[in-house]
């Protein structure tokens, strides 16, 4: 039985481990070349996690920012830069899931580097336009481009619900995959998409990001019940709306 776990090889690979631990580990590699190509592999995933994360690792996260994705109820959050040691987290996150069916796998790591881009980019998800709110960045691309019926798992933006509301104007919910989880009430104006209303959400039980949506907070269903008139879209309407410019 192999007596190097996975922990300790990670360790390894990551230059964690003391002198005598690491002679140990030199030794079983001497004499077992199957853990030997592990480190490799390790290594070589190593590499390829630092080609895509290292670029953003140094950005500071925008005040702006992290002042939107936090809860307003809850009191303001102390952000920690990502380092080395968030690095590798990551690559320990990425190690752990090895386990998961391939594609899977795949998701498991392009959240990892959404989530990643998510925090380090200088891209603002929301404006203010004349003291009202808009969707920017990445949440207004979703908007303009993701279907509810035709969903990303892998996306960091999960379309709810699309309908015309009372007032002529097409809205559309939404659901902010990536931790502190939000969601909101988008509707399309001349000026963009307005964001009368912009919360935390609760993932569904069992709090895994990659599912499709979590529940809309009572924020946003109030805010669907004071504007829907008639029916949501089906998946047809949706089309439709999207290829007229949600107008």
């Amino acid at each position: 039985m192999n007596p190097i776990d996975d922990d300790t090889l990670q360790a390894y690979v990551d230059g964690e481990l003391d002198a005598a631990a690491r002679a140990r580990v030199d030794a079983a590699l001497a004499q077992d070349e199957a853990l030997a190509r592990r480190v490799r592999q390790l290594q070589a995933l190593n590499a390829r996690l630092r080609a895509a994360f290292d670029p953003v690792l140094d950005e500071p996260v925008p005040e702006h920012l992290s002042a939107l994705l936090q809860p307003r109820s809850a009191p303001a959050a102390t952000v920690v830069p990502f380092d080395a040691r968030g690095t590798a987290a990551v690559r320990r996150h990425a190690m752990r899931s090895r386990w998961l069916p391939g594609a899977a796998l795949a998701a498991s790591l392009a959240m990892l580097a959404a989530g990643l881009w998510w925090w380090q980019s200088g891209s603002a998800l929301v404006r203010t336009q004349g003291g009202q709110q808009f969707a920017a960045g990445t949440l207004a691309r979703a908007l303009d481009h993701e279907l509810a019926s035709a969903p990303d798992a892998r996306a960091p933006v999960a379309i709810g619900l699309s309908f015309r509301s009372a007032d002529g104007d097409i809205c559309r919910t939404f659901t902010i995959r990536i931790p502190p989880s939000r969601a909101g009430l988008a509707c399309h104006s001349a000026a963009g998409w307005a964001l009368p209303v912009l919360g935390p959400s609760v993932l569904p039980e069992g709090g895994d990001l990659r599912q499709a949506a979590s529940e809309l907070p009572p924020a946003v269903q109030a805010a669907i019940d004071a504007r829907l008139r008639g029916n949501v879209f089906d998946a047809r309407q949706e089309r439709t709306a999207r290829a007229a410019g949600w107008r």
